[in-house]
């Protein structure tokens, strides 16, 4: 019994290979609807996935959107059409390291470095200077008060 760690080594090894080793599921066509309607910014050499959906003709309304933990920019999409009707512009993107953005590994993510980036897709699309609504929810709340600040 003194030698546990060499049984656990030997079963959890071969374990963690199968395991790195499978293939990612297959997206539904939900999501892959989702994707396809999106698009990809650069962040540091990184691929972060956003969505821009013009909307309400007459309203120069913009809305940014910011998902939880740990989840994506698809929260949204039950209540994204409503939105367009709202708003001249939705749009909503991945944090790093969720969705269909980039996940480096290993990194230091912080909720300062999100906030970065929300900035940096908002110089992205031209929107630096205009006014923008924040909706979040959740891990997507801490970066709003960041970007608020």
């Amino acid at each position: 019994m003194k030698e546990w760690w060499l049984q656990v080594g030997l079963l959890g090894v071969p374990l963690l290979a199968v395991y790195l080793h499978i293939p990612a599921p297959q997206l539904s066509p939900a999501l892959r609807s989702w994707k396809s309607s999106g698009s990809f910014f650069t962040y540091k050499d990184l691929n972060i996935f956003y969505r821009d959906s013009s909307g309400a003709v007459g309203s120069s309304d913009v809305v940014v959107l910011l998902h939880g933990f740990p989840t994506s920019s698809y929260d949204w999409s039950k209540i994204w059409e409503g939105l367009t009707q709202r708003f001249h512009r939705v749009i909503a993107l991945d944090f790093l390291g969720f969705g269909f953005s980039d996940k480096p590994r290993p990194h230091g993510y912080s909720i300062f470095e999100q906030a970065t980036i929300v900035e940096g897709l908002l110089r992205h699309l031209g929107l630096r200077h205009q006014r923008i609504n924040l909706l979040s929810h959740d891990y997507g709340d801490t970066v709003a008060q960041e970007l608020l600040h």
